[in-house]
């Protein structure tokens, strides 16, 4: 898919993949709900490391990945711990840089990235483990090793790991649960794509075990359930952006319940569909949840125009007690062709993000962030509240390839920028006003 073509151009060390067009700036105005507050990049920047394509805060907590990083060997990867109050108040100091402790080449640890609490869970989907490019994730724990060490706790696997799997191309960690994508995984078919789901005390004490595989009840070749995952409470949504439905790659969303068919069964609840399905628009390429709401992306999405893209926000009693019905599809004021909006999706509270990382911003390619409010211009009326950018913005940098919001803070990735070099990326942080 196209994700995955991105990924491995990143990896590559090319800048160049689809073309944006220029567009105008409106500057920031005295309603905007964000500032600018500083820009993130690691203490060891290096050409291509492709710093920030993924990107997690909690707390007091940020993690980026960079999983071009070639310290163990060629694109092995890495992430970076950050924290707010490291180098003063909102200093947002690197802390610790987390590397996996069997570290080889083209594992691209850091392609995913997930935090919560004192848990920080990292993804590295080209690790061969006995096969080839079977994948893996792992954990850290804030207290492991030492008081504030950040140390490996567990390297986790499927219990059913294949060659091409890629499990751990998606990761996601709420409280003692954490899900685990892996959308090469074959099933009964090919690429059909499963979820697995760990909770922290399965097979004992802080075990960390598996707990169940996910799967789509209509699963079917070619789907890559699992390409995007996220958990929030009782709640677990994946994503599957090759879903054909009555057309091609219309993609789809499907939501487990931790006690759907009984206690603690973690059962599919709901298959998500947009209420404009349409060829090519990989919805569920994105995904993200949060209490009662749900965000769904479609970055290529051709409404008024082609690839421009779209998000789609559902709410859990909409249309009915526990229906997840659609309640808004989000789009720029400002849309462009081949803009990739919901490239990167995320929900907290009363916001939803969306990442256009191939928008102009004022040059070509250079990215911009859109936030959305659920009273701006009206009650529930979900109306976009900001625009984004970086504080620098170049040509090619790909602002909003990754974002993260939780609380006072919002960040987004620019996996191209290029700093002293190139390609190096940077995350920008913003605060609320």
């Amino acid at each position: 898919m196209r994700m995955r073509s991105i990924l491995t151009v990143l990896l590559a060390g090319t800048a160049c993949l689809l073309l944006a067009g220029c567009q105008a700036n409106d500057d920031v105005t005295p309603q905007d709900t964000f500032r600018s507050l500083l820009k993130l990049v690691p203490n060891d920047p290096a050409d291509n490391g492709s710093f920030g394509l993924s990107v997690a805060v909690n707390g007091a907590y940020a993690l980026v990945g960079a999983p071009g990083e070639d310290g163990n060997g060629t694109n092995s990867g890495a992430a970076y711990l950050f924290l707010q109050s490291q180098g003063g108040l909102d200093g947002w100091g690197q802390i610790k840089k987390l590397v996996a402790s069997d570290a080889d080449d083209d594992d691209v640890f850091g392609v995913s990235v997930a935090i919560s609490g004192d848990y920080a869970l990292v993804g590295a989907e080209g690790e061969d483990g006995s096969g080839s490019k079977r994948g893996a994730a792992y954990l850290f724990g804030r207290n492991q090793g030492g008081v504030d060490n950040w140390g490996e706790i567990k390297k986790i696997v499927a219990s059913d790991a294949a060659n091409d799997d890629t499990f751990g191309y998606s990761v996601a960690i709420d409280g003692n649960y954490l899900v685990v994508g892996a959308d090469g995984e074959d099933g009964a078919g090919t690429l059909r794509g499963a979820a697995y789901l760990f909770y922290r005390n399965q097979g004992g004490a802080d075990s960390w075990g598996q707990l169940f595989k996910l799967t789509a009840d209509d699963a079917a070749d070619e789907n890559r359930f699992g390409y995007r995952v996220d958990i929030k409470g009782d709640f677990v949504v994946a994503g599957s952006p090759y879903s054909a439905g009555a057309g091609t790659n219309r993609g789809a969303a499907y939501l487990f319940y931790r006690n759907q068919g009984g206690a603690d069964n973690w059962g599919q609840f709901r298959k998500i569909l947009p209420s404009d399905p349409a060829n090519d628009v990989w919805f569920g390429s994105a995904v993200s949840i949060d209490g009662d709401l749900l965000v769904i992306g479609a970055a290529w999405d051709d409404s008024g125009g082609t690839n421009r893209g779209a998000a789609y926000l559902f709410g859990r009693n909409q249309g009915g007690a526990d229906n997840w019905g659609q309640l808004k599809k989000l789009a720029a004021n400002d849309t462009h062709n081949d803009d990739l909006f919901g490239f990167d999706v995320k929900v907290d509270g009363d916001f939803v993000l969306a990442g256009a990382l191939l928008s102009g911003g004022g040059g070509t390619e250079r990215g911009q962030v859109y936030l959305f409010s659920k009273n701006e211009g009206g009650t529930d009326n979900w109306g976009q509240t900001q625009r984004l950018r970086a504080s620098d913005g170049a040509n090619e940098d790909w602002f909003g390839s990754s974002i993260a919001l939780d609380g006072f803070y919002l960040l987004a990735g620019a996996t191209l920028e290029d700093g002293a070099g190139t390609n190096r990326g940077a995350v920008y942080v913003f605060r609320k006003i």
